[in-house]
């Protein structure tokens, strides 16, 4: 009996080492402040990673497909349902994560008859007074953190902190085309640590980044959304299009 909870922590970590191999290869995504509100961006080869939750928040994943979709839908239910009983106003992205998705993946993670969300997840609020946005990450097991004005998701902790180390160095009053550029170059950077896994640990130089967009873009799509402060509707959610992205990253690849 006493060898119980010695059995629940080695379960659990050998549930931590399965997410963390599963999400070891997952395209990162970039949040990041510009002049007009907040932007997010990726590249990857299959489904969307970008959504809307709520007027003024946004939603992104790293993993699983699947477990991405179930996330996403469980949060925009629970905003629907905090705005239906309480308000607009009382739907934050504090509430969301501290209540919602947060509770609900530590949940899955923690019971060993369940399998866990094989995902890490980015989400970010829009200031509409321009004061300061907000974001959040939230790991596979509920732990989550905030960040004020950048955050970074990627498949490693290593990658991760290198993209973030990058982004607050980042003008937060860049136009979007110039914006675009600098969390493209951000999102290059983790993706290159991730394929570099058996490198000397040190960061990639600016021109290894440039030199690897040229032919790491190859076979993915380059998805962008912006939580837009002057948009003139309740929703500040906009994907950008494809032409919309040719210009700012035409030097990079051919959208």
């Amino acid at each position: 009996m006493l060898e119980e909870p010695y059995r629940w922590v080695e379960a659990i970590n050998n549930r931590r080492e399965y997410v963390e191999d599963q999400l070891a290869s997952g395209s990162p995504v970039v949040g990041t402040t510009y002049a007009d509100g907040v932007l997010l961006l990726t590249a990857t080869p299959g489904p969307r990673k970008l959504f809307e939750v709520y007027d003024e928040i946004a939603f992104a994943a790293v993993g699983h497909p699947a477990d991405i979709e179930k996330l996403r839908k469980a949060v925009i239910d629970i905003a629907h349902l905090e705005g239906f009983n309480l308000s607009a106003n009382d739907v934050t992205l504090q509430r969301l994560v501290s209540f919602g998705i947060g509770p609900l993946m530590k949940a899955a993670f923690d019971e060993l008859f369940r399998s866990p969300f094989v995902a890490r997840v980015m989400m970010a609020e829009l200031d509409p007074d321009g004061g300061g946005n907000a974001f959040f990450t939230i790991d596979a097991d509920g732990s989550f953190a905030q960040s004020g004005g950048t955050a970074a998701i990627s498949g490693n902790t290593e990658s991760a902190q290198a993209m973030t180390a990058q982004l607050q160095e980042t003008s937060p009053e860049l136009p979007l085309d110039q914006a675009l550029g600098a969390a493209l170059e951000v999102w290059g950077l983790g993706r290159l640590i991730l394929a570099a896994r058996d490198g000397d640990g040190e960061a990639p130089s600016a021109e290894a980044v440039c030199d690897f967009l040229k032919g790491g873009l190859q076979g993915l799509t380059v998805e962008a959304a912006v939580l837009d402060r002057d948009r003139a509707t309740k929703s500040k959610f906009r994907l950008l299009t494809a032409e919309q992205l040719a210009e700012p990253l035409a030097s990079y690849f051919e959208v």
